[in-house]
């Protein structure tokens, strides 16, 4: 459109850096506020450099404060690239020197500098060359002083610095595809904020010419249309319209690129036909019925399949929309999430491995006392055993019902097999003697409880991560402790004993009396059952030897089947030729 007398032709490049200038003071600021507030952070993670750190932030404060000024003078508002630049790097090299006093790179204070590219570029209308250039700048600034300064102490930290590069430039990567984002949308709002201009003035030089400026406000109206079309067709997600029978009355180009279809082939066609093993009823139900009663719907997840068979994960979104004289539709925005259900799978296969490597150091560890008199560790496999058998079904009984969980389940079976840990200090002439102890080696032997509580104590770690150690320190502290008050080292009674103790010292005791000993033959599963029943109420909890009692079977099959697998020489017989 000609530019009205009156009225200046839009500049983009006069008007982007007009915009800088005042970006430019709303990062200073926000330098001297979160520069000031990360004290907080200092004194709280590493107090030993609280004023060392204090000295360094209000020295770059009180240099931004200084920029703030000379921005004040025309003069120099003309440099505003320059100020701005200056002060991200001398804000880089601030961080950069309290990251060398924390370890160089393998100190997480770089995250600082990562912040100050977050912030900065979403504030400030970067091109996306000079966020790529700012970017890397701040990351050489950082690596070649951390580098520089490690070489000249010893070596630096390769693992350390990949893996901080790699957050790097992936802030990086991100924030320059914002900023390309960002300059998009400003160019268009400045050119329409000069439009809008333009319009006001139109208004004032054309009031005797009505007819005209209303057939170029249509005209300019169509042109917004075709621009809202085009916006519409270049979604990336699948976007559909459908009637109340299912039928896709509309969709987007790209979205119909998504199904391998165009959108002719698309409309008109039932969006029943793209589920993938989701019964039509289903669809109804989760998606349809739902809008009908909540009125919208949010990340409804189903699964869908191209005619080509590719098979897609897909996230749905959702409204009504009345239509005169055509009834009530739907307007879905169906999202592909095939890759982030990729991420989640092998995040979860992640997990799961760091939980097995986990288990095998939690056992690698209990079996540094179990090994001085059990070189197998069958023991420690049939003890996590025989607790899962009794906490699976202590978990339907009423007395402790909702205190058993799965949770509870898997940290007993991993804390159980560290019940005589302990052992690890006492001596061998007394914890391998082929005989009876005598009664101040058995007061020794009674200190391997103490010795097994104190080696798992969590006075530096939290009890929620680290439950099953928590576990582990109360069943190794009591499980010697019995019902009826007569065990050690406490003495404790009844409910006084963890619920954790009382299952793990019936499953210790099972297995004791049916594992041979250089001082006694293995009784087979019927003797250790009676001694058990006999036991119940003196030795043992009543409760736990009904939950023995009622999977008795269970552990004559583990005990048999382990055995089988270790040493299958130790199994006994009884008179039926049963283990």
């Amino acid at each position: 459109m000609p530019s009205i007398a009156g009225t200046e032709p839009f500049d983009s490049a006069k008007e982007l850096h007009e915009l800088f200038i005042q970006r430019t003071h709303v990062c200073l600021w926000l330098g001297v506020v979160f520069f000031s507030l990360f004290s907080l952070l200092d004194f709280i993670y590493c107090r030993s450099f609280f004023w060392l750190f204090l000295g360094y932030r209000l020295g770059f404060v009180a240099l931004l404060v200084f920029l703030l000024l000379l921005l004040r003078y025309p003069p120099v508002r003309q440099y505003s690239h320059s100020v701005m630049w200056s002060a991200m790097l001398l804000g880089t090299i601030v961080i950069t020197v309290m990251t060398v006093h924390l370890g160089g790179f393998a100190s997480g204070y770089y995250v600082g500098i990562l912040l100050m590219i977050a912030g900065g570029f979403s504030v400030l209308p970067l091109t996306v060359p000079q966020s790529l250039i700012l970017g890397g700048l701040m990351y050489l600034v950082y690596t070649v002083t951390v580098s520089l300064i490690s070489l000249s102490h010893g070596s630096i930290s390769v693992p350390a610095l990949a893996n901080n590069s790699f957050f790097f430039f992936a802030i990086i990567l991100i924030t320059s595809v914002q900023c390309y984002d960002e300059i998009q949308i400003t160019v268009k709002s400045l050119r329409a904020k000069a439009s809008l201009r333009a319009i006001l003035t139109e208004l004032r030089l054309y009031t005797d010419n009505l007819e005209q400026l209303v057939c170029k406000r249509l005209e300019m109206l169509e042109e917004s249309d075709l621009k809202f079309f085009d916006l519409y067709n270049a979604l990336p997600d699948l976007v559909v319209l459908i009637d109340d029978k299912g039928v896709i009355r509309m969709v987007n180009r790209l979205g119909a690129a998504m199904l391998n279809q165009t959108v002719e082939n698309l409309e008109e066609t039932m969006i029943f036909d793209y589920l993938f093993e989701t019964d039509p009823d289903v669809f109804v139900k989760r998606v349809i019925d739902r809008i009908n009663e909540e009125g919208a719907i949010r990340d409804v997840q189903l699964q869908m399949i191209t005619p080509r068979g590719r098979r897609l994960e897909v996230e749905i979104s959702g409204n009504h929309i009345a239509l005169s004289q055509a009834g009530m539709h739907y307007h879905l925005v169906i999202r592909d999430i095939t890759a982030t259900k990729k991420m989640e799978r092998e995040v979860l296969k992640s997990s799961q491995l760091l939980d097995t490597s986990r288990q095998a150091a939690i056992f690698g560890l209990a079996r540094l006392a179990e090994c001085r008199d059990d070189c197998t560790g069958s023991h420690l496999l049939r003890i996590r055993e025989y607790t899962r058998i009794l906490a699976v079904e202590l978990s339907g009984f009423p007395e402790i019902k909702g205190i058993i969980t799965a949770q509870f389940i898997e940290d007993l079976c991993l804390s159980s097999i560290l019940h005589d840990i302990g052992k690890i200090g006492i001596p061998d002439a007394i914890l391998l003697k082929p005989d009876h102890l005598s009664a101040e080696e058995f007061s020794i032997m009674q200190q391997h409880c103490l010795y097994g509580s104190e080696a798992l104590t969590l006075d530096d770690y939290e009890e929620e991560e680290l439950g099953f150690l928590k576990m582990g320190q109360e069943i190794a502290l009591n499980h010697h402790e019995c019902w009826d008050g007569s065990g050690y080292p406490n003495g404790l009674s009844g409910m006084q004993i963890p619920l954790t103790a009382r299952i793990t010292a019936l499953a210790d005791v099972y297995d004791a009396l049916t594992s041979s000993r250089p001082y006694k033959p293995a009784y087979n599963h019927e003797q250790a059952r009676m001694y058990i029943i006999k036991e119940s109420g003196r030795q043992f909890d009543p409760m736990i030897v009904s939950a023995f009692l009622k999977r008795e079977q269970e552990f004559k099959a583990a005990r048999r089947d382990l055995l089988l697998h270790t040493h299958p020489s130790s199994i006994t017989t009884d008179t039926h030729g049963q283990p």
